[in-house]
Protein backbone atom coordinates (compact mmCIF):
# COMPACT_ATOMS: atom_id res chain seq x y z
CA UNK A 1 0.00 0.00 0.00
CA UNK A 2 1.14 3.44 -0.67
CA UNK A 3 0.48 6.54 0.99
CA UNK A 4 0.76 10.57 0.03
CA UNK A 5 -0.39 13.31 1.90
CA UNK A 6 -0.71 16.73 1.70
CA UNK A 7 -2.66 18.98 3.86
CA UNK A 8 -5.63 19.20 1.41
CA UNK A 9 -5.40 15.54 0.54
CA UNK A 10 -6.04 12.08 1.64
CA UNK A 11 -4.28 10.10 -0.63
CA UNK A 12 -4.29 6.12 0.00
CA UNK A 13 -3.86 3.32 -2.93
CA UNK A 14 -3.38 -0.72 -2.57
CA UNK A 15 -2.72 -3.08 -5.58
CA UNK A 16 -5.15 -5.84 -5.63
CA UNK A 17 -5.30 -9.27 -7.19
CA UNK A 18 -8.03 -9.23 -10.53
CA UNK A 19 -9.03 -6.50 -12.78
CA UNK A 20 -9.94 -3.10 -12.32
CA UNK A 21 -13.46 -4.34 -13.70
CA UNK A 22 -13.50 -7.23 -10.56
CA UNK A 23 -12.21 -4.76 -8.08
CA UNK A 24 -14.45 -1.90 -9.13
CA UNK A 25 -17.47 -4.77 -8.35
CA UNK A 26 -16.04 -5.64 -5.39
CA UNK A 27 -15.56 -2.41 -3.93
CA UNK A 28 -19.12 -1.40 -4.87
CA UNK A 29 -21.74 -4.07 -5.20
CA UNK A 30 -20.20 -6.43 -2.75
CA UNK A 31 -19.18 -3.24 -0.32
CA UNK A 32 -20.21 -4.91 2.59
CA UNK A 33 -18.78 -8.21 2.20
CA UNK A 34 -15.26 -6.43 2.68
CA UNK A 35 -16.05 -3.21 4.84
CA UNK A 36 -14.63 -3.16 8.04
CA UNK A 37 -17.22 -4.49 10.61
CA UNK A 38 -17.98 -2.04 13.05
CA UNK A 39 -16.80 0.97 11.11
CA UNK A 40 -19.40 2.72 10.88
CA UNK A 41 -21.48 5.57 11.89
CA UNK A 42 -23.57 3.32 14.13
CA UNK A 43 -20.26 1.53 15.16
CA UNK A 44 -22.42 -1.83 15.38
CA UNK A 45 -21.20 -4.47 13.83
CA UNK A 46 -23.66 -6.22 12.48
CA UNK A 47 -24.87 -3.02 10.12
CA UNK A 48 -25.18 -4.29 6.69
CA UNK A 49 -23.05 -1.79 4.11
CA UNK A 50 -24.63 -0.76 0.99
CA UNK A 51 -23.59 0.80 -2.28
CA UNK A 52 -26.32 2.24 -4.68
CA UNK A 53 -24.22 1.90 -7.87
CA UNK A 54 -24.91 4.56 -9.96
CA UNK A 55 -24.91 8.30 -10.27
CA UNK A 56 -26.63 10.27 -7.24
CA UNK A 57 -27.09 6.52 -5.31
CA UNK A 58 -26.69 6.23 -2.21
CA UNK A 59 -23.96 4.74 0.38
CA UNK A 60 -25.32 3.70 3.70
CA UNK A 61 -25.69 1.47 6.50
CA UNK A 62 -28.55 -0.50 7.91
CA UNK A 63 -27.99 -1.36 11.43
CA UNK A 64 -29.84 -4.62 13.14
CA UNK A 65 -32.69 -2.53 14.24
CA UNK A 66 -33.43 -1.40 10.96
CA UNK A 67 -32.22 2.25 11.30
CA UNK A 68 -30.91 3.98 8.01
CA UNK A 69 -27.86 6.15 8.50
CA UNK A 70 -26.51 7.84 4.77
CA UNK A 71 -23.03 7.74 4.79
CA UNK A 72 -22.72 9.73 1.19
CA UNK A 73 -23.98 10.54 -2.20
CA UNK A 74 -22.45 8.91 -5.73
CA UNK A 75 -21.52 12.35 -7.46
CA UNK A 76 -19.24 10.76 -10.59
CA UNK A 77 -19.75 6.94 -11.86
CA UNK A 78 -17.88 5.62 -14.99
CA UNK A 79 -17.17 1.92 -14.08
CA UNK A 80 -14.47 0.15 -14.44
CA UNK A 81 -12.20 2.76 -13.41
CA UNK A 82 -14.07 5.67 -11.41
CA UNK A 83 -16.32 6.72 -9.11
CA UNK A 84 -16.71 9.94 -6.69
CA UNK A 85 -19.12 10.49 -3.85
CA UNK A 86 -19.88 13.05 -0.78
CA UNK A 87 -19.04 11.48 1.84
CA UNK A 88 -20.89 12.90 4.79
CA UNK A 89 -18.86 11.25 8.07
CA UNK A 90 -17.10 13.83 10.16
CA UNK A 91 -18.80 16.42 9.06
CA UNK A 92 -22.13 15.86 7.42
CA UNK A 93 -24.73 16.03 4.41
CA UNK A 94 -24.81 20.05 4.69
CA UNK A 95 -21.00 19.97 4.37
CA UNK A 96 -19.47 16.82 2.70
CA UNK A 97 -15.92 16.30 1.78
CA UNK A 98 -15.01 14.12 -1.38
CA UNK A 99 -13.66 11.66 -1.83
CA UNK A 100 -12.41 9.66 -5.31
CA UNK A 101 -11.71 6.45 -6.28
CA UNK A 102 -9.79 5.07 -8.99
CA UNK A 103 -9.44 1.57 -10.01
CA UNK A 104 -6.28 1.29 -12.87
CA UNK A 105 -4.93 -1.96 -14.50
CA UNK A 106 -1.05 -2.43 -12.34
CA UNK A 107 0.86 -5.31 -14.26
CA UNK A 108 -0.38 -8.76 -15.01
CA UNK A 109 -3.71 -9.22 -13.80
CA UNK A 110 -3.63 -6.87 -10.69
CA UNK A 111 -5.68 -3.28 -10.44
CA UNK A 112 -4.42 -0.42 -7.84
CA UNK A 113 -6.99 0.78 -6.47
CA UNK A 114 -6.35 4.71 -5.22
CA UNK A 115 -8.73 6.88 -2.85
CA UNK A 116 -7.81 10.27 -2.39
CA UNK A 117 -10.12 12.30 -0.19
CA UNK A 118 -10.80 15.94 -0.18
CA UNK A 119 -11.78 18.39 1.83
CA UNK A 120 -10.19 21.80 3.32
CA UNK A 121 -12.42 23.97 0.68
CA UNK A 122 -15.36 22.23 1.45
CA UNK A 123 -15.28 22.48 5.36
CA UNK A 124 -12.66 24.59 6.22
CA UNK A 125 -11.27 24.39 9.51
CA UNK A 126 -13.13 20.78 10.31
CA UNK A 127 -10.67 19.15 7.46
CA UNK A 128 -7.36 19.94 9.70
CA UNK A 129 -8.99 18.57 12.26
CA UNK A 130 -10.92 15.23 10.98
CA UNK A 131 -7.58 14.49 8.02
CA UNK A 132 -5.48 12.21 10.73
CA UNK A 133 -8.35 10.74 11.19
CA UNK A 134 -9.73 10.66 7.51
CA UNK A 135 -6.01 9.17 6.80
CA UNK A 136 -5.30 6.33 9.48
CA UNK A 137 -9.63 5.42 8.46
CA UNK A 138 -8.35 4.88 4.50
CA UNK A 139 -5.50 3.32 5.11
CA UNK A 140 -7.89 0.73 7.33
CA UNK A 141 -10.62 0.30 4.35
CA UNK A 142 -7.85 -0.51 2.25
CA UNK A 143 -5.85 -2.83 4.27
CA UNK A 144 -9.42 -4.54 4.25
CA UNK A 145 -10.11 -4.35 0.89
CA UNK A 146 -6.88 -5.83 0.28
CA UNK A 147 -7.87 -9.52 2.08
CA UNK A 148 -11.22 -9.85 0.66
CA UNK A 149 -11.68 -12.99 -1.77
CA UNK A 150 -12.16 -11.72 -4.91
CA UNK A 151 -15.13 -13.08 -7.05
CA UNK A 152 -15.32 -12.41 -10.77
CA UNK A 153 -12.44 -11.92 -11.55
Amino acid sequence: MDRTGKNEVVSRAIVVAGRPEAAFHNWTARMDSWWPKGHSMSGNPATTVYCEGDLGGRIYEITPDGVEMVWGRIIAWSPPGYYAFDWYLGSGPEQPTRVDVTFTADGDGQTRVRVEHRGPELIGPLWQQNSPRYDRAWEHILETFGRVDRPHG
